[in-house]
């Protein structure tokens, strides 16, 4: 028979010794003025999880009663910033409900739980239980508190309370766990643990925790020495049992963590400067090429450090000593077609933002494209490739060559001049090849057409404008070709082999996903776009599904 659990259910072993709470003790409610209510208690140290929290707590008794109450407790505060933890206290779209737990005995000789809320709607009689002990443990009070609040609330139907019930009660309990281990920790950081969690049900959500008192004193009425304690719920603890709710959140000690980068004790060098730029130095000399992953974005691209030639400084005037290098980059999406979606969004809305900030549209030169994604640092095509300089190290002094003397740390030149060979052919691209070839010799063999190495399926597809290098999504312009000198590739060459295959790939994809579209428009009777909208949904459940079949032939 289906039924809702009580917590009467839960019955509590006797025997067992009670500890006094010692003076570095975890106290829940703390305050050294005299004002502090009856049931404001503190913790035990000794540390406990909640699959222990059975059997903790003393004065059992199987031969006698004892009775206590729960009752809601309404909170309300004044200001109008809401966000992030504070959602708490937000009243209009969602509620609050903070379980305050006692482990020690009142002087009263009934003890009264509370369940500090904001929704108002809730009924203020308390409500009676029975215990064999004087005072039950954290498990048996939640219970009873949750007894209480899934008696009163209209919201989540009685069908389903029992698998709510275990589940909330879990949740609080380990909750409370992480309260005190946070609380109880000496670390001078301002890492805040949060003393709730979410808890929704369709449209009706919930804010379920332990309840901390602010305990901060402030003034009340018009007279400076009239002052009281804050008992409004707080919705983070810190370390050294700091905590405050949104309206004493100023008088909160937050420790200064200092910046200042700290050389290791393996390092001889004297200074950061020195350390981090050995630190680059190494990683240039080692041509370490790092891979970068975005599962957000759905990519991934490489990074690598690249430094600048004397040439550049001496004559340009440029002192910066290294720059990161971008490029690689390649399109990773999720094997989901909800999630691959997602990222082709994210990914689009990306690039589209970079150009707005530059004023530039979809019509715009592709060198203006580069130009900006450059600035900021995006990777958009998956031939583009570009340099940034590392602004924070430098050369001394400008349009003079480097000397190492001048420096405490190992300089990239100019010991190492070879290095600036490959940057070279980097920088400029492809005029340093087009140019040695069409100074030297303007007739070589690289640029003659040969039609004979041209595959048959190429042909209808060859464009009508010239093919430089570079790829098929980053051609140059015509103001940079006439710029530059540049020289086209010849027919049948191994770089115009190359640029054909990626124009034959991408219109052999673009055709195969154009005939899926149709058949699927055919399949489903419908147009072609509604068509691949249902095969994906389609696809979508049989992959739930198959997911969920597997699950349950493991059970």
């Amino acid at each position: 028979m289906f039924y809702f659990p009580r917590a009467n259910d839960f019955a509590l072993a006797p025997g067992y010794d009670y500890t006094p709470a010692g003076p570095d003790d975890f106290i829940f409610n703390h305050d050294t003025s005299q004002t502090v209510p009856p049931t404001e208690d503190i913790l035990l140290d000794t540390p406990s999880f909640h699959n222990d929290f059975d059997d903790i707590r003393p004065f059992s008794s199987l031969n006698k009663n004892y009775i206590f109450s729960t009752k809601y407790e309404k909170f309300h505060v004044t200001p109008h910033h809401r966000a992030g933890y504070n959602k708490i206290y937000n009243f209009r779209r969602s509620k609050s409900f903070f379980f305050e737990l006692v482990d020690h005995l009142p002087d009263t000789n009934q003890l009264q739980l509370k369940i500090y809320t904001n929704d108002y709607h809730m009924s203020s009689n308390p409500i009676n239980h029975d215990s064999t002990s004087r005072l039950p443990n954290f498990k048996f009070q939640i219970s009873k508190q949750l007894t209480h609040f899934f008696s009163t609330q209209k919201v989540i139907p009685r069908r389903l309370q029992e698998k709510f019930f275990t589940h909330i009660r879990k949740k609080l309990l380990e909750r409370l766990d992480f309260i005190r281990s946070r609380a109880q920790k000496k670390d001078k950081n301002n890492h805040m643990t949060k003393t709730f969690f979410n808890f929704s049900y369709k449209k009706y959500r919930f804010y379920f925790g332990i309840y901390l008192p602010c305990n901060h004193t402030h003034t009340v009425g018009l007279l400076p020495n009239t002052t009281a304690t804050c008992s409004i719920p707080v919705p983070f603890t810190m370390s050294h049992h700091r905590h405050a709710c949104i309206i004493h959140h100023k008088n909160l000690v937050l420790y200064c963590i200092s910046k200042d980068n700290k050389i290791p004790d393996s390092s001889l060098c004297k200074t950061f400067k020195d350390f981090h730029a050995s630190h680059l130095y190494n990683r240039w000399t080692k041509k370490k090429i790092y891979q970068n992953f975005s599962n957000r974005l759905g990519i991934s691209f490489t990074t690598s450090y690249h430094a600048y030639s004397t040439n550049v400084i001496a004559t340009k005037g440029l002192d910066f000593i290294y720059g990161k290098k971008y490029g690689n980059l390649q399109f990773t999406p999720s094997s989901s077609p909800k999630v691959k979606k997602r990222q082709e969004a994210r990914f689009n809305a990306l690039v589209r933002h970079t150009f707005h900030n530059t004023k530039l549209d979809d019509n715009a030169l592709t060198d203006d494209k580069l130009q900006a994604a450059r600035r900021h640092k995006l990777l958009f095509q998956e031939n583009q490739r570009f340099t940034t300089p590392i602004k924070h190290l430098r050369y001394k002094k400008k349009f003079v060559e480097p000397s190492k003397g001048c420096y405490t740390f190992p300089i990239p030149f100019p010991e190492s001049t070879t290095v600036s060979v490959p940057v070279t052919v980097e920088t400029i691209c492809n005029v340093s090849s087009v140019a040695s070839t069409s100074h030297g010799n303007p007739i070589s063999p690289a640029n003659i057409n040969n039609w004979e190495n041209v595959p048959e399926h190429y042909i209808p597809l060859i464009p009508q404008s010239a093919i430089y290098e570079g790829g098929r999504l980053n051609q140059p312009s015509r103001m940079k070709v006439w710029k530059k000198k540049l020289q086209p590739l010849a027919v049948g060459s191994d770089g115009w082999l190359a640029h054909m295959k990626e124009i034959y790939d991408h219109h052999e994809s673009m055709t195969e996903y154009q005939q899926g579209k149709i058949d699927a428009g055919i399949q489903w009777e419908t147009t072609p776009d509604q068509g691949e909208y249902r095969r994906d949904l389609c696809d979508l459940i049989m992959q739930v599904t198959n997911n969920k079949h597997d699950y349950e032939m493991k059970l």
